[in-house]
């Protein structure tokens, strides 16, 4: 009979582990059964005590904001691209470089054969890359660049200077080349500083154009409104507003619904998510640039594999953007 209920339990905890995830994430979200949204310390107990199968990879994953969907689009395309018994280990800075900069250092310790990187500051991230090369991890960036790009082995991201083109040529436009006009960025992402140069450069072709303020902002709803709302008062002719993306976007669009101000004021962003989209048809933003993210996270993990085996990657690789506005959505039905 004791020799029966060892077998049992031995056979259950075989069925366990086979029930095991490939995915586990440190981002806890409610009542989710995706896994990229598991619990921060589920996730890293497990690493530490079950480790991979033999053969299969560990594949850091440290991720901007996981509260935006646009990342969480990320991480099903790299979870596409995932062979076999393969894990990433998934990590959520919360738009906080510290937390970054930590979050890397217990994925070194937990083996990772290679670190996929959004770097929330890309100067900042500059001690986690050393950290990698140090313990012979090569990088990988995915979205948006770091400034020393001599330790990474590539980046994936949206062409985002050509983002800013497109919303700021289609802003031209709609305000007939004249107006005034405000910028929500954070420069500190390289990536949302290439939106944002782009942006301008577009705008060198309406001279009557004046950019009047911009103001670096931490990125969300919640944190562009009060800054838009401050915007209205000091600025009461404003035609014209640059949001670094969707999310921010919208908190300037709540902002300028409260004042009455839709009419009179056009609002743009960066991501094309199903949010910007919604905002769009609203009316309550006039354009998006889009991201392909699903795409950024597979071609992402197609080049960690590469990088892994010792082949030849490009450095630079870039994902199109396309224009979003109310006629294209129309157009495209």
């Amino acid at each position: 009979m004791k020799k029966f209920s060892l077998i049992a339990v031995a056979l259950f905890m075989a069925i366990a582990l086979v029930a095991c995830s490939a995915v586990t994430t440190d981002s806890p979200t409610a009542e989710s059964s995706t896994p990229a949204e598991q619990s921060t310390e589920a996730s890293t107990e497990a690493s530490a005590a079950e480790p991979a199968v033999e053969g299969t990879i560990k594949i850091g994953v440290s991720v901007a904001d996981q509260s935006n969907p646009f990342y969480i689009e990320i991480l099903d395309g790299m979870e596409s691209a995932v062979q076999g018994d393969d894990q990433l280990i998934v990590m959520d800075a919360g738009f906080d470089a510290a937390k970054q900069i930590t979050d890397i250092e217990d994925m070194i310790q937990q083996g990772v054969s290679v670190m996929m990187i959004d770097p929330v500051d890309s100067n900042g991230i500059q001690a986690s890359l050393n950290a990698c090369k140090a313990a012979g991890i090569p990088v990988v960036c995915y979205n948006s660049p770091v400034d020393d790009a001599s330790l990474v082995a590539s980046t994936v991201a949206t062409d985002n200077f050509m983002a800013g083109q497109l919303i700021g040529e289609a802003l031209g436009k709609a305000l007939d080349g004249k107006g005034q006009v405000v910028m929500l960025t954070y420069n500190v992402a390289q990536v949302c500083a290439d939106r944002a140069n782009g942006f301008k450069d577009a705008l060198t072709k309406y001279p009557d154009i004046e950019i009047v303020e911009e103001q670096e902002i931490q990125p969300g709803v919640d944190t562009a409104m009060p800054v838009m709302e401050n915007m209205l008062q000091a600025y009461p002719d404003l035609t014209g507003v640059f949001a670094l993306n969707d999310p921010s976007a919208i908190g300037c669009a709540a902002a300028v619904d409260s004042a009455g101000k839709l009419d009179q004021i056009k609002i743009v962003g960066v991501d094309g998510s199903e949010d910007g989209i919604a905002a769009i048809k609203e009316g309550k933003m006039f354009a998006s640039a889009s991201q392909d993210p699903v795409e950024i996270g597979k071609q992402s993990i197609e080049i960690a594999y590469k990088v892994i085996a010792g082949e030849t990657v490009e450095a630079d690789i870039k994902v199109p953007s396309a224009l979003v506005t109310a006629e294209t959505l129309k157009a495209g039905e």
